[in-house]
Parts: C-alpha cells; structure tokens; sequence
C-alpha cells in the first residue's frame, strides 16, 4: 500500500508544479489584467485572455497559414521553372503551364504597393513600441504582441517576394489558395479590430490610426488580388509536361484484376457499407487522372437491365390479365421493394431534421436562464450527433431510390426495344420512330426522375405536420391557425396541377412531333441536299419549335407562379403566427422566436420542393400513361416457325385477303392462294405497285390479314429486302448478325454473293466498318452484303425482295447462278424480281396485277397459256430472242468486270477487261496508304476532360441574352439576402429584452411583414425572368444547332450515327429546355444564401466565422476531389447513351430483317448490353454523390457544432447574457442550416456543371464545320442560268475524307446543251460520287466543274443545287400528306401536280383510294412499293422541270414496262434538258447520245454507242456481251437502227394498258 501511496502523491506534487509552471510561462507570455479594460469593459470575450488568445492565436496562426502557402508558391513556380518536373503534383490533370505577365504590369505593381505599406506598419510597431492591446497604461510590448508583429512583418515579406516572383514567372496554379488564406488572414484581423473598435475610447489616436491603416491595406490588398487577373502570355522559354489524358475507348469492357470485375458494393463491409468507403479506389484513380472506360466496373448481375427486364416481364404479362391494368402497379410489383426501403430511410432522416430546432430551442433556454454550460455544450453536441444521423440516412435513401430510378428506366428501355420489335401494322400506328424514341429517351426519364423524389410526397406532409406540432409548443393556437394558411392552398394547387398537367402533354406533343420530322430529315439527308430544301426544312422545324417553346414557356411561368405561392406560404405562416401570438399577448422570446424561425426553415424546405415535385410527378403520370398506351398496343405473335415436314408445302396462303390500312376501300392484296413447295424456286413478278413485295410481307407476317390466319411459313427464314438493311458494323458483322463465325460457310456466302473482290479493295478487308445505311459503299455492294447474310444463315425458307435490280447486269447473272441456282439448290427460294430474262430458270412463277395472283405455272406454262406474262414477256425482246437461241448461255461476269466463259477459259475481251482493271491500279505506294488507312469510319463521339470551359458557359450566357440578363438576375438574387437578413435582423431587434420598446408590437410586425413580401417578390422576379432568359437560351441553342447540321457537309452524318444526332435534339435539348435553369437558379439561390449566412456569422461572431472557414477549404477540396471523377462519369454516361439510341434506330429501320431471321432476343440482349454499358456510369454517378454527401456533411456537422460551442462558451463569459441570447439565437438558427445550405450548394454546382454538358455538346455541333454558302452575292448565276445546259469537268479529283484515297481520279468530261449521256461501270466504279461532285455533296480536291462556263465552286449551293434536277438511287418520301411529298413548300398548284403525277404514271394510285393528294405517307414512305416511291420522285423532278438532269440508277427498282414509261415521259418532258442517266440496264442508256465508261474512279471510255460497240476490244463491248448472246444482239440492233428504241417504248405503254385492262 505504501508505493500506490507514494506515487499518488508524486504525480499529485508533479501535477502541481507543472500547473504552476504552464500558468506562471501563460502569465508571463500574455500579462493578463483581472482588473483591467479587457477583463471588466469587453461586452463578450474570453475576458483578461481575449488580447492574447485573439492575436497569438488566431491573427498569427492566420498569418503563419499565409506565410506557407505563400512560401509553397514561391518554391513551386521557382522549383518548376529550373526544373522539368513539378514539385508535387498528385492529379494527372496537372499540366504546370507557365506565363508572364504582359508589358507593362501595373496591376502587379500596385499590389507591391499595397503589401509594402502592410510589411511597414507592424515594422514601425516594432521599433516604435506602439500597442494596439495596451489600454492599461503598460510601457513595453507583451511577448504575445511583439510575436504577432514579427510574424505578420515575415508573412507581408513572403507575400511581397510572391509578387516579385510572378513579374518574372506567373502560374494560375494554387493561386486561388493564396486568395482563401488572405480571405482568412482579414477575417482574424476583423475580430481583434472588432474588439478594438469595443474599447476604442481606452485606447491612443496613435495606436487606431495605425491599426486602421494596416487592416486597410490589407483588405484593398486582399479585394485588388481576389479579383485581379492579370494580362498573361505564354513563356516562350519553358515546356510544360502535359500528362494526356487516357482515350475514351468504345470498345468491349476488359474486367479489372481482383475483385474489382464487379461493383464492389454487395460485398462491402458493414462499415464500408455506411460510409461509402469502397467508392475510394475509384475517387483516387479519378482524381489522378480523367476516368476511362476500363476504369469503372461492370454491373453486379442484379443491376443488369436482362435481369431487370424478366422480372418486370413477369409482373407486366400478370397485370395485362388484370381489367384494369397499371404500368405503376407492374413496376411496383416488380421494383418496389428497394423503393420502400428507401422510405423507412427516408423517414429516419426527416426525424433527424427536428433534432436541431428541438436542442436550439433547449440551448437558447439555457442560455437565457443562465443554466451550467456543461447543458450548452450537450445541447451543440446532441445537434452534431442529429446531423449525422440525418446524413448516413439520407446517403442509403438516395442510394435506394436512385437505384431503383435507373432500374426502373432499365426495364422500361428493354421493353419498348422489344415491344417496338413485336408492333403489328395495326399496333405501329399513331407511333412513329421519333415518339417511340421520345419514350425512350424523355418519357423513361421522367419517370426514373420521379422515383427519386416520389417518398416526398408522404414526406413533405408529414415533416409540416410535425414543424406546425413543434410551433405549436412555441406559440401555442397562433401558430396552428398560422399554418391554416396552407389549408387555402390545396384548391389552388390542385388547379394549378391540372393545368400544368395538360401544358405538359400539349409541349410532349410537339416535342414528339419535332423530333419526327427532325428524324426524317436526318434519314434523307442526301436528298435534303441534293434539292436544296435545308432552309425550307429549317423553316419548318422552328414553326414547330417555336409552338413547343411557347407551351414550354406557359409551363414554365405556371411553374413559377406554383413556387411563388409555395414560397409565400411560410412567410405568411410567420407572420400571422407571430403577429396572433402578440395579439393574444404572448411575449416573444429570443428561444422562441429563432426556434420558430428554426422550424418554419425546415417547413420551408418541403413546401419548396413541392413545386418540383408536382412538376416530376405530372411529367410522369403523362409518360406513364404513354409508356402504357405503347405497351399494350397490338403486337404480332412472333412464335418461332414449324419445323419442315414432309408432303407439306414451305409457304402456305389460303385465300387471304390483306391490307396495310383495314378501312381502304381497295385492300392491299386480295384472295390470295399460294403454295410454295419445299426446295422449289418461285419467281414472282408483276407491274410496279401490283403488290409483290407486299406478297413478301404477307409471308413474313408484317402484311396483316384482313381476316383469318395469317400465312404459315415451315422451316427457318432468311430475307433479303429491296432496301438493304446496313447497320454501323464491320462487314462481317452485317453478315454473321451475331452468329457464331464458321470459315467454310462463310467464304462459301462471300463467294455467292461476288463479294469477294469488294472486299479485297476495301482498307480493312471484310473487318472494315460500315457507316450507318451503309453509308461508305455502293448501293450494289449493299444489296450484296444483305444476300451473302441470307446465305450465311443456312435457312429453310429464302425471301428475296428483287436483290438483283441493284446490281449490274453481268454481276446479277453470276449472283443468280452461284447462289440461287448452285449454292442453294434444294432451299425454298422465292424471288421478287423485274428482271425477267432469270424466269426461264426458275421452277414457278407467278404473275401479281392489281394486287391479285392473276396467273401462275412454269415459265413454258404460262408463256403458252398465260395471256399476262405473254404480253409482260413481249414487252422485253430480247427475252424472246433468248428463247430461240441456240443454246447460248449467258456470260458470267464476276464484280470485277472479269467476263469468263461457263467452260472456264478466259474469252479475248475477259482478258482486256482484266488488264484494263489491273492496268487501272495504283502503284505499290498508294496500295501501302490504302492498307494504312483506318478501318473506323464511325468516329468516336467527342468528349471534353476536366473542368467544364469557360467558353461553355459564356456560349449559354450569350445565348440567354448576355451579360446584362446575368446582371438583373445577379441583382434579384442580391436583394433576396438583403431583404432576408433584414428580416431576421429586425427580429433579433423586435425580441431584444434589454432594449427599450418605441413602439409597439404591431409596428414591428407590420415591418417584420413588408420585409418578409418583398423577400419573397423579389424571389418570384428572379424566377420570372430566369424563366423567359433560359427559354430565349433553349430557343437560340437549338435553332443554331438546326442551323449547323444542316449545313454541315454530307460526311458528317456518315461519321455521326442517326441516333447520336437524334440525341443531341431530344435527351439534350431536353435538358436545356427543362433542367439547367432549374438547377442555375437553385444553385444560385443557395450560393447567394450560404455568403449572406457567412456575412451573418461573421456579423455576430467574428471568431466563429474564423473558426469555420479552414472546413469551408477542406469541403471545397473535398468537392474538387469528387467533382475530378463525377464530371468525366457524367460525360461518358452522355457518350454511352448515344449507342441505345443509334442502335435503336438501327434497329427499326431493321425490324423486318430482325423479325424474318428471329433475332429479336439476341438484337434485345444486344441493346441491353448497350444499357448496362450506360447504366455503369449512372451506379458511379449516384455513388459518388453519396460519398461526397457523407463527407461534406460531417465537415458541416462539424461546422454547428463549433458555432455552438463557441456561442456557449461567449454566452458563460458574457456581461449582460440577456443582451448576448438573441444575437446567438440568430446567430444558430442561421448555423443549422449552413449544412443543408453547403451540401445543396455543392450538389448543385455539380449538377449545374453536368447539366452544362448538354449546352456543351450542342456546342459541338453549333462548332460544326459548314459547307459552303447557299448564296454568294459576288457571284451569282442569271435568273435562268442554266440557259444551255453545257458541263464540263476539267481534271476533277475527288475523295470522300482526307485520309482515304481518291474514288475520282482526274476526271475530264465536256457534255454539250441537250446532249444525253449515259454512264456505267461495275458497282464502286465512281458513278454515283460523279453526280456527288457535280452536286458539290463532296468538294472536289481539285479541278474545276463549269456549267454553261460558269464554275460552281465560286457559286452558293442553293443557286446550284435547285437549277440542277434529280432523281435520286433511294427514293426517300417524308410522312405527312402526297402533297406536302411532291411540293414541301407550297410552291406549286394542285394542277400542276395532279399533271406530274399523269405524268409520272401514277395518277391511278390515288384516285382509287379516294384521298387524291392528301393520300397519307406513312413514315419513310412503307405503305408505298420502291418502284412507286421512284415514280413520285420522278413526278418531283417533272415540277421542278430543271434544265439538267440527272437520273441516278432510278429505274433500278421498277419492272421493264414501268422502266419504259419512265423513259418514254424523261423523253418527252426532258427533250430539250441535258441529261446524265446512271443505270444498271444497259437498255435504259444504249440509245443516249453517248455513254461515258468509268472504272476506280478513272474515265475509260466516253464515245457514241455506235462508236464504243464498233470496237470489240472497248470495255463498253465487253458490259454489252456479259448481258448475254442474245440481249447484246437486242443492244446492237438498237445502236444501228434495227430497233427503233421511241417505236419499241410505244408498243410497251400499248401493252401496259391491255395488262391494266384485263
């Protein structure tokens, strides 16, 4: 016992001593005064203390903070300058770029001024002995005193060698941590002048003029350098080390090493869990350097959009059983739980928003009835403990919510992909491709915002139900018949929502329709071009703009409205609950007043959000009910196809009867019966518009039938189109479609189709990409691809939609006799097709007119017995002549124009136009470049790093209406904070007890009221005019994106996919016409809140305003941390949603492929692969948020907690505590909002900056490069120009892109007025890219092109392109009426097209239907054959009656008789016109007056008929011969006046009418 003993009493002795020591060394350091002017006449402060513990303390650890960083900066830009790296740089970003400042620098100059003055003054206290503290009379400077001088003297020193350094170095780096100290360094010299200035009578003149004239210094010092951005140009004489930036890389994800191949999140700590912790391996990676692809982690599988999908699947086919089916109901069944989770969070979170008034009010309590201070400071720890539990609830509410937001989103978009796959004719109706990517895009988001913000709908109520509870013990019945007002808002706001209700669906409707058209004119883009509609479309879209605009505008102010009055309540609220609680005779306390200005903060808060939340929820009861509408409409039943069986015919029709619209009168195709045999080959063939391509669709069940069953199909499908269906792939990927690669049967479909030397000229072989539609090859090379897929599919069942009319003559015998009658000998084959000289060959044929099987046998049949296909064979001679040879075949001819013989030795003219093409090669250095050159044509789309430009934002402030708009909203925001403090200012005066009363309290309510109002009308100002700026902004933003891309030059959209375009005017524009200036305005709010909450704080506590400030650094570090990674998640989460949509619309431009061949499930796993792809992005984005919230929530949390301790700990050592407890009660109730206010502010500042994306992106196409002017006034061509017609090509060279090689080499052509001319050459020869140059679609690299001796380089596009006419390869028609299709704008009479259409053979088709020329279009012209759509756009160049025209392959998809009337009415309508005919029929051109031979791109021949066909060794010979025996002798004939080709026309029109007469 006796050690313990001895050992207590030694550390009680130690102790002692030690307490004796550190108090004696205190008293020494600071010489306190008990009795002195400190301790008895300082209102508040830490009594004899406060001089010492205020200047050693707080000015000097303030200054030693500007010393270092000062310091730092000087070793930075001196250490970085001699040497070639940083001295420390932990981020990637960092690029240590250097300047110097331009001549001469004043600016820096005056800032040298200004700091010596601030290095002068304590100096000359120093020496001179002069006391800012000294009020006692004392003879020398304290220790502490004489400390501070010399350290401040050091700090002025280092920041005076800071600004010599810059002279001669400048960085922008870590000068805005310079600027923050300074901030810091003025806010501890505010506390000690404060106290000062509180004891300024005991002080010298002396002693103030000079404390005065130092803190002056240092606050003009601090203003001048805080805004001062000196003049800068890059220093000549140093490299910086720029750390690129990682690429963006689209291909396929590579999992990451360990366990990181999946979100970690599932399999987190509990701790880890709470906190977010296993999101920091990924901050880090992303704050040292911008965040790729292969950085983030895959989904875990319970995020997966196929897994999503099943469940909701299961749910949603339940629910349609139900009377009354929900969508709501489906989602919630199959989503919902993790929703409701949220809600117990949720709630958890709204208990915690009460912990504060409820321990502010105990506080203030405390303080007023002088309880122990050990009370107070359970209190200010009770509110950091509330805060924090509040945190980590929200953190997982939102982490649930938002999770199940993008899930739902996920099953939504997997949904409408497959349900848009499955849509019946009937079903498709009243949804066209643009609203059906609407719902994808807008419509899903508005529903995945609303469960974000759903839970406030229960939540809001009930925190006001509770805030009215707790008003209620602070001011009794007067605060319930107060919050009566709110009662009187429910009719409002039920009215209000109805009608926002309908504005919404109204500005839906017109964004559906803008986008439709926008979509529409993005797919015929060439012909927008090729007849110069770019201005009259633009027209158009912005008279629908400016309709979407203008309901948006009514939404919006409506919206404001709605916030106003939601903003008013709690004003109102206020003011009659204080105002009847004085009435009744109730005395206003600081406790009660600043803890009811507590609470009706937090009634604030959900009253606020309401206005938002209608909005979402309006928004999305409309999506829900369009989402559901598009759900349930009629589908096709896409069961797999029986299996083949034996004795049963592979295609079965019995007596159908089908039409596209049911209520025609005329339907589609009537009593059909066919019977297709298994193994058979079956041609159906017909006049254009008789319906068999519709027989086709009828087959494939996209036809629909009137009644009874549709067509039975045995065995598996292929389909080939008459328009190809390209998407943006490699070329092995079009024709695998996802199949498993096997070598044989590949090569086997590749040689089939003649691909193989297609293949062998492209840079990357078949692994170079194809461009959306097929973009980079010819029409020809298309068609091809789509038969080489068909074979490769190794099906039961082919269907072939007249493939071979696209190809050239000698290329479509080959295809026809390797694939149909070789390779897939034994398949059931049944061929579309006009060209009738196969038909001899094919085992059955049938014969379609007026929709109706008129005739059908073998081809000795029907020729004998057939009076239709006898006269349909008699329109084609050369047929007849093929039947009496002798036995001659036809001359196979491979792409390459390689004419063989059937018995394999090579034919005198194969082997010239063998040498011809190999003659025709480019050396071995442009054959290196062509391997050089990329195989990606698609570019990746453009992505920004880092933080958001400058540039970015000035383009929005220009476009809202500049910088003096930004002004006005500035000063509303202004006035708002004014009329705020003044607010709670006033009150702090109406509740101050030590105060005498001049008037009474109805005076101080009346001003406590007028203030409150024009708070709030200012508020509602600023919304009004944010409203108009920011829609003036979307108006103006949207208008000149319209403007760029269609003026941008015919390679963008090669290189840019449909969907990505589309999504820069649907899911961007959205955001700029919905989000940014909801988000400015907010943001703006809370940053003009938080600084006047600061200018409070440090109002009535300096010291407190000091002791917060390093947190307000760390958060904005904290911040900067996080917004490094969130803001590259937030671009590539925009980049990777572009592909859902590009494949989407790929995939309805494909949905017939994609049904025929079964690939609905992989192309539907496909797109969800593409989702998840996004949705990556989305899980970061979300979790990141969360990690941040936690971490600048605590800081805040810590920030109250320190206020209040400090008030406490005021409050204990303050003279007069009754004056001291309002100051502190405004002081807090302030305080406890600074969380939410900081936390908001920076949430928001990310959300604005991400939003800004949009702007960013639209700015990217605004950027675009254009084509040339439409109109050059210097040179512009005479009213009738061209007079003659005459063109001449002089040495034209001609590529695509720079880095691809010429497809037009040095071409030379003279064309006189009037003279008709006819070009050919195998497919890729350059034929099309001739008419692209002669359009100027593609400028010519060099060269020149003169009409009528006028060179179109120097003239506007628009003067060129509407004198010249076309008929186009792809007939494009746009939906809406016939008359709208053939006269846009109006231009033109109703007779005028009633006589093109006469004249383009057509006029029939539209009198039967009874509409005539309001007959409708569906979209992309579908209920119209090819051939029909080649007629109507023949009847468009007949309006237009140019003096040139161009033809090309325009009668590619007509049947021969149709082919001759089209050539019958070009002859007569065009006579005098020159003409330039593109055509795969050597008939359509053999009569021209001459024909021009191309090859690569290079002019072979370019003679008279009789000329090239007298030379048997031409090229021209050659295409004649491989036609074969017995054409080429029909093609002779002709050239030599055997056959008059006008008299042969004749008799075809004479046999056209006896066919529609029978």
């Amino acid at each position: 016992m006796l050690l313990p003993n001895v050992l207590s009493s030694l550390l009680e002795k130690t102790t002692a001593e030690l307490s004796s020591l550190s108090s004696s060394l205190m008293e020494g350091f600071c010489r306190p005064k008990e009795e002195g002017k400190w301790a008895t006449h300082l209102p508040s402060g830490f009594g004899a203390y406060t001089p010492c513990l205020v200047d050693s303390f707080v000015v000097t650890v303030s200054n030693l903070l500007l010393l270092c960083v000062t310091l730092y900066r000087i070793y930075y830009v001196v250490g970085s300058s001699s040497s070639s790296s940083s001295p420390s740089s932990s981020s990637a970003y960092h690029n240590n770029k250097k300047f110097k400042l331009k001549n001469p620098p004043w600016g820096h100059l005056f800032a040298i001024l200004l700091v010596a003055c601030c290095v002068i003054g304590p100096l000359l206290q120093v020496v001179f002995g002069i006391s800012n503290v000294n009020l006692d009379g004392e003879l020398s400077l304290p220790p502490y005193e004489l400390l501070t001088f010399l350290v401040s003297v050091a700090t002025w020193l280092s920041v005076l060698a800071m600004l010599c350094v810059e002279m001669k170095t400048y960085t922008k780096d870590l000068i805005w941590y310079v600027r923050f100290v300074l901030v810091y360094v003025v806010v501890a010299e505010t506390a000690i002048l404060r106290y000062l200035l509180a004891l300024k009578d005991y002080s010298t003149d002396v002693a103030m003029r000079v404390v005065f004239g130092e803190y002056l210094c240092a606050v003009f010092f601090c203003v001048f350098y805080m805004f001062y951005f000196p003049a800068l140009e890059p220093q000549t004489d140093f490299t910086p080390i720029v750390v690129h930036d990682e690429p963006y890389y689209g291909s396929e994800y590579e999992p990451l090493a360990g366990e990181q191949e999946v979100c970690p999140e599932r399999n987190a700590s509990f701790i880890s869990f709470l906190l977010f912790e296993w999101m920091t391996p990924l901050m880090k990676s992303g704050y040292k350097k911008p965040i790729g692809d292969k950085d983030v982690w895959l989904l875990d599988k319970w995020d997966t959009t196929e897994q999503l999908y099943s469940t909701f699947q299961h749910y949603w086919y339940e629910e349609r059983a139900q009377p009354n089916l929900s969508l709501l109901r489906a989602l919630n069944r199959s989503l919902g739980a993790r929703f409701w989770l949220g809600g117990i969070y949720k709630l958890g979170n709204d208990a915690a928003q009460f912990v504060g008034p409820v321990c502010l009010s105990l506080l203030l309590v405390s303080m007023q009835n002088q309880e122990p201070v050990w009370k107070g400071y359970v209190y200010a720890a009770l509110i950091f403990a509330g805060a924090m539990f509040g945190v980590l609830c929200e953190a997982q509410y939102f982490q649930n919510v938002i999770r199940v937001g993008f899930r739902t989103r996920s099953a939504l978009t997997a949904a409408i992909f497959r349900k848009s796959l499955r849509l019946s004719q009937a079903g498709r109706r009243g949804f066209t491709m643009g609203k059906i990517t609407n719902l994808m895009t807008s419509d899903t988001d508005a529903v995945q915002q609303t469960c974000q913000q759903l839970h406030s709908l229960w939540s809001a109520p009930l925190r006001i139900i509770i805030a009215i509870v707790l008003l209620y013990q602070q001011l009794g019945l007067a605060s319930i018949l107060g919050s009566m007002m709110l009662l009187a808002l429910f009719p409002v706001q039920a009215f209000i929502i109805s009608w926002m209700k309908n504005l919404q669906k109204q500005g839906l409707q017109r964004t559906d329709k803008r986008i439709d058209l926008i979509s529409e004119i993005l797919s015929a883009m060439d012909i927008v071009k090729y007849f110069g509609w770019e201005e009259s479309f633009k027209t158009k879209v912005l008279g629908i703009r400016a309709d979407e605009i203008s309901w948006l505008r009514k939404s919006q102010l409506l919206n404001a409205v709605n916030s106003f009055l939601l903003d008013a309540a709690p004003v109102l609220v206020a003011v009659l609950a204080f105002g009847l609680y004085t009435y009744f005779g109730g005395e206003l306390t600081p406790a009660k007043t600043f803890t009811s200005l507590s609470l009706f903060a937090v009634l604030r808060f959900p009253l606020y959000t309401l206005p938002t939340l209608i909005v979402y929820i309006v928004n999305a009861n409309v999506s829900l009910k369009r989402l559901q509408e598009f759900l349930v409409a009629d589908e096709r039943d896409l069961q797999p196809n029986p299996a083949l069986e034996s004795g049963l015919p592979a295609i079965s029709i019995e007596n159908r009867t089908f039409s596209w619209e049911p209520t025609l009168e005329w339907p589609t195709l009537s009593n059909i019966n066919l019977h297709v045999e298994v193994g058979s080959l079956v041609a159906i063939v017909g006049s254009t518009g008789a319906g068999k391509s519709s027989i086709l669709s009828a087959i494939l069940g996209d036809l629909p039938a009137v009644s009874g069953s549709p067509a039975i199909v045995r065995g598996k499908v292929a389909y080939v189109p008459q328009v190809s269906w390209i998407f943006n792939a490699s070329v092995q990927d079009n024709i695998l479609l996802g199949s498993p690669y096997e070598p044989e049967r590949y090569k086997m479909a590749i040689d089939a189709s003649a691909l193989a030397q297609d293949l062998a000229s492209l840079p990357n072989g078949d692994l170079t990409e194809i461009g959306e539609r097929g973009v980079n090859i010819s029409g020809g090379q298309k068609q091809r691809v789509s038969i080489a897929r068909a074979i490769y599919s190794n099906a039961d069942v082919y269907l072939l939609d007249d493939p071979l009319s696209a190809l050239d003559a000698h290329v479509a015998q080959q295809v026809f006799e390797t694939c149909l009658l070789e390779k897939l000998r034994g398949k059931t084959r049944v061929l579309v097709t006009n060209q009738l000289h196969f038909l001899s060959q094919v085992d059955r044929i049938i014969l379609v007119n007026e929709g109706e099987i008129k005739e059908q046998g073998a081809f000795d049949e029907l020729l004998a017995n057939g009076p239709l296909f006898k006269q349909l064979m008699e329109n084609v001679r050369s047929m007849e002549e093929n039947m009496d040879d002798d036995g001659d075949k036809m001359i196979e001819a491979g792409d390459e124009v390689n004419v063989i013989q059937m018995n394999g030795a090579k034919s005198e003219e194969a082997s010239l136009l063998e040498h011809r093409v190999s003659s025709k090669k480019d050396t071995e250095d442009m054959e290196k470049k062509k391997k050089d050159v990329k195989a990606m044509l698609i570019k990746e789309e453009e992505r920004e790093t880092g933080v958001m430009s400058w540039k970015v934002l000035s383009r929005y402030i220009e476009a809202i209406g500049g910088t003096w708009v930004v002004a006005v909203l500035f000063f509303f925001y202004v006035m708002v904070e004014v009329a705020r403090l003044s607010t709670s200012g006033w009150l702090a005066i109406w509740t101050d007890e030590t105060r005498p009363k001049m008037h009474g309290p109805f005076f101080y309510l009346q001003v406590y009221m007028l203030l409150s109002f024009v708070q709030v009308f200012f508020n509602f100002g600023n919304s009004f005019w944010l409203v108009l700026s920011s829609l003036v902004a979307a108006r103006k933003l949207h208008n000149r994106m319209l403007e760029s891309v269609l003026r941008a030059p015919i390679s963008f959209f090669h290189v840019n996919p449909l969907g990505r375009i589309l999504n820069r005017f649907a899911k961007d524009t959205g955001e700029i016409d919905h989000t940014i200036a909801w988000y400015v305005n907010v943001l703006l709010a809370a940053v003009f809140e938080l600084l006047s909450t600061f200018v409070l704080i440090g109002f009535v506590n300096t010291i407190a305003l000091w002791a917060i400030l390093p947190l307000l650094l760390v958060f904005n570090m904290v911040y900067l941390y996080f917004q490094t990674t969130v803001r590259e998640v937030k671009r590539l989460d925009a980049i990777t949603r572009s592909p859902v949509y590009a494949q989407f619309s790929e995939t309805l431009n494909g949905a017939a492929s994609i049904r025929a061949y079964n690939l609905y499930d992989r192309m539907a796993i496909k797109n969800g692969k593409a989702v998840d792809a996004n949705i990556r992005y989305m899980v970061v984005n979300m979790s990141s948020n969360r990690w941040l919230s936690i971490r600048l929530d605590f800081l805040g949390g810590l920030m109250i907690w320190i206020t209040a301790t400090l008030a406490v700990f005021g409050n204990a050592r303050a003279s007069d505590q009754a004056a001291f407890a309002p100051q502190m009660g405004l002081l807090l109730s302030y305080t406890l909002n600074i969380t939410f206010l900081m936390m908001l502010t920076l949430r928001l500042a990310s959300l604005a900056e991400n939003s800004f994306n949009a702007v960013e992106r639209l700015g990217n196409y605004i950027d675009t490069p254009s084509e040339a002017p439409l109109v050059i006034e210097g040179y512009r061509p005479p009213p009738a120009w061209p007079t003659d017609g005459a063109i001449e090509f002089q040495n034209v060279v001609m590529r695509y892109r720079p880095d691809l090689p010429p497809v037009i080499h040095g071409l030379s052509v003279k064309i006189h007025p009037m003279e008709k001319i006819g070009v050919v050459g195998r497919t890729g020869a350059g034929k099309s890219s001739m008419i692209n140059t002669l359009f100027r679609m593609v400028e010519a690299e060099s060269g020149h092109i003169l009409i009528d001796g006028l060179s179109i380089r120097k003239m506007g596009l628009s003067d060129l392109r509407k004198n010249i006419g076309i008929i186009p390869q792809s007939p494009v028609l746009f939906s809406g009426s016939m008359r709208f299709n053939l006269d846009p704008f109006g231009e033109h009479t109703d007779a005028d097209l009633w006589e093109s259409l006469e004249r383009a053979h057509l006029t029939d088709v539209f009198h039967r239907n009874g509409l005539g020329l309001d007959s409708e279009v569906s979209e992309g012209g579908e209920n119209f054959s090819v051939g029909q759509r080649q007629l109507l756009n023949l009847a468009r160049a007949l309006i237009r009656r140019s003096k040139i025209l161009v033809l090309d392959e325009a009668t590619a998809s007509v049947d021969y008789a149709t082919d001759a009337l089209i050539q019958n009415t070009i002859r007569k309508e065009f006579k005098s016109c020159t003409m330039i005919t593109i055509a795969h029929r050597l008939n359509t051109i053999i009569d021209t007056d001459r024909i021009l031979v191309l090859d690569a791109g290079m002019l072979i021949e370019f003679n008279t008929p009789q000329q090239l066909l007298s030379n048997a060794d031409s090229m021209f010979s050659g295409m004649v011969r491989s036609t074969g025996a017995a054409n080429a002798r029909h093609l002779h004939r002709i050239v030599t006046g055997g056959t008059n080709m006008d008299s042969e026309i004749e008799e075809v029109n004479q046999s056209q009418h006896f066919a529609n007469g029978h």
